[in-house]
């Protein structure tokens, strides 16, 4: 397909993407368009490029995108190490009281509500990988959306591109919705009463800053840790695929093995890194879905979209009713309940806002450490469920 900057002008969608990529953080930063995530405007923009013929479609199999190819082979391996710098398993488990326990019971009707959904919506073939990569993504994040498609060969898929723009779609309005849990008065017969608690957190905010300062030092050391990872991970996968005799991209799933652990031997070190690499991390992931973007076909999205949004509402639908089913037995509070739900949905860029927004700064640490620990089991959960209904 002719498009008006070819292939070969490297530097010129190299500018394009990061353009693209910019444009997502910073119009979620500004607001510019209220709660709609700044991914899903970084996706749209480059859709619309490659649509319009502005800049080659990254899913045409006759087209070869030198800068497309980079981002796809490098990025995704390089930013997996960079998001899991904080994965302290301890530390999640000491700190997170009683938002890890409403985290779990979320998470296992996330997983409920997957397989609810796939008895009564056909998405087709390989539909089991397909509702595999939605429940990895709603335990975790946009990370393990990602990296459980590269591990089940999703990011081919035709539903792939049409799943990322639902998973967003469907979780901005999701978070929208929890906002409103606490004023639905007749919900409060769920809820244990909520406690009064002092917000001595905020006299660490300062200090916390100051810790998680980005300097050059903490940049350097955090991409070469993340680098050996990935190329440890990389370099030892054909040895597991051929001991678990198996086609599978084990690639990514023990570059993720190893940033765990890593994380876990290491953690006062890591620690010192962990904004600086997040923040690298999170970058690169923008970079990986803006090329995502440009193979993007919005009209697919419309004609084989709903489905998915249907199988994404069941999920949603369930993993609230059940939580909410079990908040009283547990004595779970309203905001324990949606900080919880919002660290599923949307992980803990989403949970930590909430419950500060919401007056609950007690929970702002616990959400950023139990949505962290969805993107350490969330992989797990939704390559074990793809493998169990295909």
């Amino acid at each position: 397909m002719y498009s008006i900057i070819t292939p070969d002008n490297h530097l010129i969608l190299l500018i394009i993407i990061t353009g693209a990529a910019a444009f997502g953080i910073y119009s979620e930063h500004k607001k510019w368009f209220g709660k709609v995530s700044g991914i899903l405007v970084t996706m749209i923009s480059m859709s619309v490029l490659s649509m319009s013929g502005v800049v080659p479609v990254a899913s045409d199999p006759d087209v070869k995108v030198a800068v497309y190819s980079i981002v796809f082979d490098f990025f995704i391996p390089i930013a997996i190490p960079l998001m899991l710098f904080g994965s302290n398993l301890g530390k999640i488990v000491r700190e997170s009281g009683k938002l890890l326990l409403a985290y779990i019971i979320g998470a296992i009707g996330i997983v409920l509500g997957c397989f609810l959904a796939f008895h009564f919506i056909d998405l087709g073939e390989g539909s089991g990988n397909t509702a595999g990569v939605i429940a990895a993504t709603l335990i975790g994040g946009s990370v393990n959306f990602v990296t459980t498609a590269e591990i089940l060969n999703f990011s081919t898929n035709p539903l792939f591109t049409a799943t990322l723009a639902i998973d967003n779609f469907a979780a901005n309005l999701y978070v929208l919705l929890l906002f409103l849990v606490p004023s639905v008065g007749f919900l409060s017969f769920f809820f244990s009463k909520t406690k009064n608690n002092s917000d001595s957190q905020n006299l660490v905010a300062d200090k916390m800053e100051k810790q998680n300062e980005i300097t050059l030092e903490r940049f350097a050391v955090s991409l070469f840790v993340a680098v050996l990872i990935a190329g440890t991970g990389t370099a030892v996968s054909p040895f597991f695929q051929k001991i678990f005799h198996t086609e599978l991209n084990l690639s990514i799933l023990i570059i993720t093995i190893f940033s765990i652990v890593a994380a876990n031997l290491f953690p006062k070190s890591l620690k010192k890194l962990e904004y600086t690499a997040f923040s690298i991390g999170l970058w690169m992931m923008y970079m990986f879905l803006a090329v995502i973007g440009a193979a993007t076909n919005l009209g697919d999205i419309l004609n084989i979209g709903l489905p998915v949004l249907a199988f994404y509402l069941i999920i949603m639908i369930f993993h609230f009713v059940f939580l909410l089913a079990l908040a009283r037995l547990f004595k779970l509070d309203v905001y324990e309940v949606i900080v919880s739900s919002a660290a599923n949905i949307m992980g803990p860029s989403v949970a930590a806002p909430m419950a500060a927004s919401l007056g609950q700064k007690k929970l702002i640490t616990p959400g950023i450490l139990t949505g962290i620990l969805g993107y350490i089991i969330g992989t797990f959960i939704g390559v074990s469920i793809a493998l169990f209904l295909s």
